[in-house]
């Protein structure tokens, strides 16, 4: 039974390759600006017949070296000192969950560099440009030279989106670098902090992936829960998630009190333990504030994460960076590495109920 499991899954994956290819030598071959309907190769995508796209994501979880989770959702705040959060009531709270990481440090200073290294395992040398200039967002062209976890997981017959908290009303994609938002809304916009807006592979494939959440019809402080978040995790989230809160929820114009007292209640009221069954969560700031070794907190939330009553410190000691992250999230869906970055991380272990 076994082996015509497998010999079936190996006819569909040979399929679906084939398939693949032509579509990848089709777009090369089309110059963007000859593009007239940028979401044509999503129709395209999810017109692929649905067994296809479940053997690949068979294959890819048979080759997964440690899968411990169905789905991710990654939440980062901004520019929290290690020190500051964990003395933090809220996110003392919440490390009592889960793994929290006493020795995880960013990468980089400004931030962006650190998005790009979440996605991409390398921050493609923007953090060689003076820190203004560093911080100043890229649009990366669609080659070989500049892939992300997006290219790995649909490849897989996976799926990823990047929920941005006041994302601009408009045509994707979306090429307003920030914006302020009115006051009856909760706090402005910035492109940096939306990772996959950085490529135009995104912009002109997989822009509805890119998903505007506005935080007045979310607001878990408010009780509302009708955001668009919320319903696709009431439907069932894709296997990855990126969710960027606004300049006000992840402490950029506010500070580390106020991130946290949103994250609560964004854990407590809006995305529930119900719909975070199978989902690990993964919380983290993108640098620290000032210390000098850019140490920031990490959690890894979920329940498939030893509490923290359970956990060894010595485990939790170990140094980390984003670029672990990004490996572990890898090796759970059994997904290549990108580049130099996360291929020489290390995989997080050792944490797992």
């Amino acid at each position: 039974m076994v082996s015509s499991i497998c010999l079936v899954g190996a006819v569909f994956f040979s399929a679906a390759v084939g398939s693949a290819g032509q579509s990848t030598n089709a777009t090369q071959a089309t110059q963007p600006a000859q593009v007239t309907n940028p979401a044509q190769s999503n129709k395209d995508q999810a017109a692929r017949p649905a067994q296809e796209k479940k053997v690949d994501a068979a294959l890819a979880a048979a080759k997964a070296k440690a899968h411990h989770f169905d789905r991710v959702v990654i939440i980062v705040l901004e520019n929290g000192d290690y020190e500051a959060a964990i003395r933090d009531k809220n996110l003392a709270a919440l490390a009592a969950q889960g793994a929290s990481f006493s020795n995880f440090h960013a990468l980089f200073h400004p931030s962006y560099p650190n998005y790009l290294a979440m996605v991409a395992g390398t921050d493609f040398g923007i953090h060689r440009r003076t820190r203004f200039l560093a911080d100043r967002q890229v649009d990366f062209p669609d080659d070989a030279d500049h892939k992300t976890i997006a290219d790995r997981l649909v490849a897989a017959g996976l799926d990823f989106k990047n929920y941005a908290e006041e994302l601009p009303e408009g045509n994707c994609p979306f090429r307003i670098d920030d914006q302020h938002v009115a006051k009856s809304k909760k706090g402005d916009y910035v492109r940096r902090h939306v990772p996959f807006m950085s490529f135009r592979e995104v912009q002109e494939k997989w822009c509805d992936r890119v998903v505007r959440v506005d935080s007045s019809k979310g607001n878990s402080l408010l009780g509302i829960d009708d955001s668009i978040f919320v319903r696709d995790a009431k439907a069932g989230l894709v296997a990855y998630s990126f969710y960027s809160p606004n300049m006000n929820n992840d402490g950029h114009n506010t500070n580390v009190g106020v991130a946290s007292a949103w994250l609560s209640a964004f854990l407590d009221k809006t995305f529930t333990q119900k719909l975070r069954k199978g989902t690990l969560v993964v919380v983290t700031f993108d640098e620290s504030d000032h210390n000098a070794d850019n140490k920031i907190y990490t959690l890894f939330l979920g329940d498939m994460v030893k509490e923290a009553k359970d956990q060894d410190p010595k485990v939790l000691d170990r140094r980390y960076t984003h670029y672990d992250v990004l490996r572990t999230i890898e090796d759970n869906f059994g997904l290549e590495p990108l580049a130099a970055g996360d291929r020489e991380a290390t995989a997080i272990t050792d944490i797992w109920r």
